[in-house]
């Protein structure tokens, strides 16, 4: 037999001894690899739960609009200054940053407001956006039936409406609400689309909205409400593919310093924030938020080897005669230790598997009812196998370089 048989056939018998070893004090291993079992269930999910997270945020970016900049008009006070002006932003504003910005694909102006849908007696709660044509095209949510609105909606404050899947369903059912008529606050909408689904996002639902004209918006529901004729709540300027955010925001804010004559050094009466800048953000929450949530489920993994390494120690005594005997046959003391070894290996081994198995099936749960992603690979699965036999391997090293240090005669004297 050549030297590497030899070799396949001595951890073959180690890990043949190791079983039987197990089933013999099958509820003790049971026991035992309960602390792996639950450290490995606990630290696959936490790596799991964040990449959902990091992949869910990530995926709500870019329906919401993956290459954008968002001008709120309130105070700017990342230079630790403090104003309580509320700031401004106006159409004019957007013009103005649309003819002197490169690389802009489309803006949109946007007033929003909280409004009650009724058709024939069954009524709907719902946001609606008063905003342009570019809304669609920046946040890529069009009419997947029907059409969206157009500049001459907004010219003529046309009373038209493209309704979201959710509101739509709830005052149509099954009907088609395309050409049909709907009353807020008791003015007449026409329907002339329906927005394509979006799904929710954390619990938020995206098709819970109503698109009109911005200029019907500023007319019938919120013009009393705002400083000036013309002025926004927030506005979207979306960029072509390619275009550096980063440039981008530094552009409009040159523009709107100008604007409203801000020096160095005061507050900016607006805030511009990316969508590169949401992205990076919410990246490092979810990062850190993974870090604690592994730190903390790895205690359970530390406890987990503490109980493999008592529970070898005990083996040993409780085997002391068994090693006299090996020893006497002419085992070695790598065969010993190696013996050992590969006994807590499999322990360990085990006990991850089946962690390994119920955080898959938490994780199909979590996938499943709460529309949340818990992506557990291949690489991962893989890694918490390996992890779970090298902690058997350090926490056993212990025992077993003590079992092949004990001396025949004495571990044959043993009772």
């Amino acid at each position: 037999m050549s030297k590497r048989g030899g070799l396949f056939s001595n951890w073959g018998v180690n890990i043949s001894i190791a079983m039987i070893a197990l089933r013999t004090n099958l509820m003790r291993s049971i026991l035992t690899m309960l602390g792996v079992l639950i450290g490995v269930f606990a630290v696959t999910l936490a790596v799991a739960v964040g990449n959902g997270a990091q992949t869910s945020v990530s995926n709500a970016i870019n329906n919401f609009g993956s290459n954008m900049a968002i001008i709120i008009p309130e105070p700017d006070n990342e230079g630790g200054r403090r104003s309580f002006d509320r700031g401004r932003l106006t159409q004019r504003d957007l013009r103005a940053i649309e003819r002197e910005v490169p690389n802009i694909r489309a803006v949109a102006p946007q007033l929003r407001s909280g409004l009650e849908l009724v058709v024939a007696g069954t009524s709907a709660a719902t946001t609606a956006v008063g905003t342009s044509p570019g809304y669609g095209l920046i946040t890529n949510h069009l009419a997947d039936r029907g059409r969206y609105i157009s500049e001459a909606d907004i010219r003529s404050a046309a009373r038209v409406a493209v309704l979201g899947r959710t509101v739509s369903e709830s005052l149509f059912g099954e009907f088609d609400p395309i050409g049909e008529s709907v009353r807020v606050d008791g003015v007449p909408f026409t329907v002339i689309g329906l927005l394509e689904e979006k799904g929710s996002t954390f619990g938020d639902d995206n098709d819970d909205t109503m698109i009109i004209p911005i200029s019907t918006m500023r007319q019938r529901f919120i013009g009393d409400t705002l400083p000036g004729p013309d002025d926004l709540q927030l506005a979207f300027v979306g960029f072509e593919e390619g275009a550096s955010l980063t440039q981008a925001k530094a552009d409009i804010i040159n523009v709107m310093k100008d604007r409203y004559r801000v020096r160095d050094g005061e507050v900016n009466p607006f805030r511009v924030r990316t969508t590169q800048e949401f992205l990076e953000d919410s990246q490092f929450i979810t990062g850190i938020l993974q870090a604690v949530l592994v730190a903390i489920a790895s205690i359970s993994l530390l406890v987990g080897g503490i109980g493999i390494m008592n529970i070898m120690l005990v083996s040993v005594t409780e085997r002391t005669r068994e090693i006299g005997l090996r020893m006497a046959l002419g085992a070695r003391r790598n065969d010993i230790r190696n013996q050992f070894l590969v006994e807590a290996a499999v322990l360990c081994s085990l006990g991850g598997a089946v962690g390994l198995v119920l955080a898959w099936i938490s994780g199909a749960v979590l996938t499943a009812y709460a529309d949340f992603p818990v992506p557990i690979g291949i690489g991962t699965a893989i890694g918490s196998l390996a992890f779970s036999a090298l902690l058997g391997i350090i926490f056993g090293s212990y025992p077993a370089i003590r079992a092949s240090r004990l001396s025949p005669i004495e571990a044959l004297r043993t009772e």
